[in-house]
């Protein structure tokens, strides 16, 4: 009962949060414990460190901070016990001694929150240095910016471990921001580096080139971008070569060569500045070379009374300039010594096309001949015949090509006259049998309307083109010609909602009604 009389001892006064009482008789205090766990290994650890996927990185990091939270309370020593006569206090009163250590509830409330910022804080510096270690190498641009962030991120972890937490978040918020402005300024430097190395590049300076690319290097070496830069750059010396090669071909007037030197720089590096316009001048002036030569072969065959060949040398310079003079004259002189011999075997060669359909090229035989004579009749005729032929077989294939427009009924007439005329052309060869063939095939399957079922929403004011306004309702049942419609549907206060359908036999029902509702 003596016992039960004795006073009750309060706890001391020095005891707060930083130091719990671990159990009935001893008390403990906390061991410092680092949280951001930064890895100060050498650069060739980190450079193999960022070959992990970062998403992988972060969840470990995010492992690791979580476990220290969980686990900091359990890392800590025991002092040693107090005297006897605390012990036998803290016997009688164990329950009385920890509920006056415990803080009020706002407080403690207070401090888990702070603690849950400082978490935080720490997590986003530990994601920018992952960052960091991933996007970009450090070296001597930016090792000591780097070293001063992990000092303040210390800084947070000591403040951590004795549960000052506010000073923990700001220590761990500087670290991050200063990691932030360095991942920034890094990829700038970058950037900058890169941009200056592409246009030493274009501007062919290679010592230039080299130097703001090895600077590059020292901050992203395995960058896509700096690697296709640095081919570039060490492609620049035969590059160089190459446009001296080709300036002396230029000099000696053998512009084919020039012109196959800069496509061989073109091979090479098809980016090269300056490139197009020197291969623009190049088959400019071997074009002209070339023509030169083809009035000179054909007044030398001409001379000699070799008329097909002095006639093959003048088409060729009108090939290249149809309106050439020289090439023109001498074409009228062929056509008054040989025009009858020319005219027949223009004759036999647009027969020919004729014979295999193919209508352009006879067509152009027949023109090849009104222009050594207008007045021979059979070309005029047959250049008619031609026309007709190629016009008609373009207008079939155009009809089948474009059969989903034929739910128009102007398009379906349009196609019936066409089909109509197409009939009456003749003669009617093989490939125009066939066009002939499918295109009536088309009309019929097209002429024919099927059943089409619309559904909305009875609220939906429903447009069908080619058909008009369908008004509102549930369900509708229509007969359209197969093709491609478009339907448009409308409603007060919703977005308009536009479909477009192709109208088949046997399709599945059409839904249209409007959903989105438009913000007041």
């Amino acid at each position: 009962m003596k016992n039960a009389s004795r006073p009750k001892p309060e706890a001391p006064s020095h005891v707060g949060p930083e130091r719990r009482l671990a159990d009935d008789s001893a008390l403990i205090e906390p061991q410092a414990v680092p949280l951001t766990h930064t890895d100060r290994a050498p650069a060739e650890r980190r450079s193999a460190g960022r070959r992990w996927p970062l998403y992988t990185a972060i969840g470990l990091a995010a492992a690791v901070v979580t476990a220290l939270f969980t686990l900091v309370p359990q890392w800590i020593t025991p002092v040693a016990k107090p005297p006897p006569a605390m012990q036998g206090r803290s016997a009688e009163a164990p329950h009385a001694s920890r509920t006056a250590e415990q803080p009020p509830p706002f407080a403690a409330l207070r401090r888990e929150q702070a603690r849950a910022e400082a978490s935080a804080a720490l997590a986003r510096f530990v994601e920018l240095e992952l960052r960091l270690r991933d996007e970009l190498n450090l070296g001597q641009w930016g090792q000591e910016d780097y070293d001063e962030a992990r000092n303040l991120a210390q800084a947070g972890d000591e403040a951590f471990v004795a549960e000052r937490f506010e000073q923990a978040i700001g220590g761990y918020r500087q670290a991050a921001d200063a990691l932030a402005v360095l991942l920034e300024a890094g990829h700038a430097q970058f950037d900058h580096a890169l941009a200056e190395a592409v246009a030493a590049i274009d501007a062919r300076r290679p010592e230039e080139a080299r130097a703001q690319l090895d600077h590059a290097k020292q901050i992203r070496p395995d960058d896509a971008e700096l690697a296709q830069a640095t081919a570039r750059a060490a492609r620049l010396p035969e590059l160089l070569d190459r446009f001296r090669q080709a300036r002396n071909h230029e000099l000696a007037g053998r512009w084919a060569d020039a012109v196959q030197a800069y496509e061989g720089i073109r091979a090479l590096d098809a980016a090269t500045s300056g490139l197009a316009d020197a291969i623009a001048k190049a088959r400019r002036k071997e074009a002209a070379q070339r023509l030169r030569r083809h009035l000179s072969s054909g007044f030398a065959a001409l001379e000699r009374q070799a008329f097909s060949a002095a006639q093959r040398a003048f088409e060729q310079a009108l090939a290249m300039d149809p309106n050439n003079s020289s090439a023109l004259g001498g074409l009228q002189q062929i056509a008054e010594q040989s025009v009858l011999v020319e005219i027949s075997r223009l004759k036999q060669q647009a027969a020919t096309f004729a014979a295999a359909e193919q209508w352009r090229e006879a067509a152009d035989a027949y023109r090849a001949i009104m222009a050594l004579d207008a007045n021979v009749q059979f070309a005029r005729t047959g250049l008619q015949q031609a026309d007709a032929q190629r016009q008609t077989l373009e207008a079939l294939h155009d009809l089948l090509a474009n059969a989903d427009q034929l739910s128009a009924d102007a398009h379906y007439r349009g196609a019936l006259d066409t089909l109509q005329k197409a009939k009456q052309v003749a003669p009617q060869g093989p490939l125009l049998s066939a066009a002939i063939g499918e295109a009536d095939a088309l009309l019929q399957r097209y002429g024919n309307p099927v059943p089409v079922v619309l559904r909305s929403d009875n609220a939906t004011e429903v447009l069908l083109s080619n058909i008009g306004p369908l008004g509102r309702f549930s369900e509708k049942r229509l007969h359209l010609r197969p093709g491609a419609y478009t339907l448009i549907g409308s409603r007060d206060g919703c977005r308009d909602v536009r479909t477009q359908i192709t109208v088949v036999e046997g399709m599945a029902p059409i839904d249209i009604r409007c959903r989105e509702v438009l913000q007041q």
